[in-house]
């Protein structure tokens, strides 16, 4: 699904992007500077034609 808003909240901040054309999103995240493994949950919020969707994932900061 293209130009689809999704957000991502890592730490207690949220981040949003667009998705391309292509369907995929790309996150600038400048928050995280130490090392480490945070947890993440990104968040559609869905339309007329999709149900919402909440994703947990795992960063690794190396």
């Amino acid at each position: 699904m293209k130009s689809t808003k999704l957000t991502l909240k890592v730490k207690g901040k949220t981040y949003s992007a667009k998705t391309n054309k292509k369907g995929q999103a790309t996150f600038k995240i400048t928050k995280l500077a130490k090392k480490g493994k945070y947890a993440a949950t990104v968040k559609y919020s869905g339309s007329k034609y999709y149900n919402a969707k909440t994703v947990k994932a795992k960063l690794t900061i190396m």
